[in-house]
């Protein structure tokens, strides 16, 4: 493996920037990294502190580093990068951006290893030098990055989940934001999600209040007061206007601040989750639990939450054999971008459509449980 390197002595550094999601389907190949190089030493750069914790509950890393803030910052990071001459860079997909790229080469690593696309040569800096793994249509981005390893000489094996590790610190915060919402101790409960970060896409992906509102009628009505809506700091005030919309429902509300592990705690107590293509959704995959995730611009068959395709909802797509999915990144667009505008196709996922799939993720439940 590796040729005639020394795996004892073999440093990785690994940039994850792109999200709570994207850290965690980034997570698999760093297992898999500690599995084949036990030795090795594996640095983590984390856009935020989130995707910070993804990597801190998890034992193949051995640091997790923010990256520099501003300028300054981010130049000292590469001159601290570069003395400390890493043998492997790995840039985790979709790196189709001229940041990736660009950090890539930067970071003074003696291997650097990114996907190839069919765009971006010269917009996302791709003619800069590095190993270049061809992207793959079709692939779960779990899998594409799973196929980096492969410039190391290291057999990825069969795709495997993201895990997410909770503390017993990070339970007993969960504990407490649920004793503060009312959940009864032991109680299981439908966590709703309905929003992110507010921002073009995140528009483009946020079902309408007065749907879960619909939703949440529904469930109570076929389940009892079951339903959590969970709400964090990019979507405050949603879940009251979801609310407002059904006066009848009794759900809770459960903000979800400080470490990501307090949230993994209360998804941890979930049945299941349902809701927006966020990372949160793949953070209940992470530990345990059914997705039921709604999607429009972006494509389930490469970011759903691992092993919940088939709980996947849809709208019907009726604006042409083109529509979907709209998001033209990273395969068409060297930046993130999409076809779509208002009004929004999430808006005709059906509320009957939802309703059937977490009903099929409860009777799941039923029979792991059984």
């Amino acid at each position: 493996m590796l040729g005639h390197e020394n795996s004892s002595s073999i440093s990785v550094v690994i940039p994850v920037v792109a999200g709570i999601g994207n850290a965690l389907m980034a997570q698999p190949m760093i297992a898999r990294l500690r599995e084949a190089l036990p030795q090795s030493r594996i640095v983590v750069l984390a856009g935020n502190a989130a995707m910070g914790d993804v990597f801190r509950a998890n034992a193949g890393v051995d640091e997790v580093r923010p990256l520099g803030k501003g300028l300054r910052g981010t130049l000292r990071m590469f001159r601290q990068l570069r003395r400390e001459r890493y043998d492997w860079c790995l840039v985790p997909f979709p790196s189709n951006r001229w940041q990736y790229h660009f950090f890539a080469w930067a970071s003074g690593a003696r291997n650097r290893v990114i996907h190839a696309y069919p765009v971006g040569h010269w917009r996302a800096l791709a003619f800069l030098p590095a190993t270049r793994v061809a992207a793959q249509r079709g692939l779960h981005d779990v899998e594409q990055n799973m196929r980096l390893l492969e410039a190391m000489a290291i057999s990825p094996g069969p795709p495997r989940p993201p895990q997410f590790q909770i503390s017993e610190s990070d339970r007993r915060q969960a504990t407490a934001a649920m004793n503060s919402a009312g959940i009864p101790p032991g109680q299981r409960f439908i966590a709703l999600h309905a929003g992110s970060a507010r921002t073009i896409l995140a528009a483009a992906k946020r079902w309408p209040a007065q749907s879960y509102a619909e939703l949440i009628v529904a469930l109570e009505a076929k389940f009892g007061p079951r339903v959590v809506l969970l709400e964090g700091p990019d979507e405050q005030g949603v879940a009251g206007e979801i609310l407002r919309l059904a006066p009848s429902a009794q759900a809770r509300v459960v903000t979800v601040r400080g470490p990501l592990g307090v949230a993994a705690g209360v998804l941890e107590n979930a049945l299941l989750y349902a809701g927006s293509d966020s990372g949160l959704a793949h953070l209940a995959a992470a530990v345990g639990r059914p997705a039921v995730t709604l999607f429009a611009p972006a494509d389930p068959d490469r970011v759903c939450p691992f092993g919940c395709r088939h709980l996947v909802v849809q709208p019907p797509h009726r604006r042409g054999p083109d529509c979907a999915p709209c998001l033209q990144y990273p395969w068409k667009s060297p930046r993130p971008k999409i076809k779509c505008r208002e009004p929004f196709c999430i808006r005709e996922v059906a509320v009957d459509k939802v309703l059937e799939a977490i009903e099929r993720a409860m009777a799941e439940n039923d029979k792991v449980t059984g």
